[in-house]
């Protein structure tokens, strides 16, 4: 019964996974609510994410290397755009505190592509001085 259990909840864990892959390619309100799970899946199981990065890093730098108006073709909707790199942002430096994360090669590409981008280095920059130390506050606080 013990090992049906943990079959169970590698089963459940791998289809969550699999539905953050999902939701990084869907339509930009859904990315942002997939950077949020990501943001707490970092938190839960941050070995999960480990073995997911690429596929997680993938739509990131999609997201990162598109255009405004790709993104939003609606005059209006540019500051949801803005948001959204932003969301992608918050995520990227999320996954940074991941200890495992540093040494994975994919990720050290990724990043340094973020720093050789003005506009996303700087994004990384804002990200990194707005936010010090208050993610672990937002994920907490998810949980009530």
């Amino acid at each position: 019964i013990w090992n049906l259990q943990k079959k169970k909840q590698w089963y459940q864990r791998r289809v969550r996974l699999d539905h953050i892959e999902i939701g990084l390619k869907d339509v930009p309100d859904i990315k942002m609510l997939t950077y949020l799970m990501v943001l707490r899946l970092i938190h839960i199981n941050p070995n999960a994410i480990i073995l997911k990065l690429e596929s997680i890093l993938e739509p990131l730098r999609d997201t990162f290397q598109s255009k405004l108006k790709d993104i939003c073709p609606i005059g209006q909707e540019v500051e949801k755009a803005q948001e959204l790199k932003r969301s992608a942002m918050r995520t990227v430096v999320a996954l940074s505190k991941i200890p495992d994360a540093e040494k994975h090669p994919t990720f050290i590409d990724f990043m340094k592509k973020i720093r050789a981008n003005k506009e996303t280095d700087l994004l990384l920059e804002q990200e990194l001085q707005a936010n010090q130390g208050s993610y672990d506050d937002m994920v907490f606080s998810m949980e009530h």
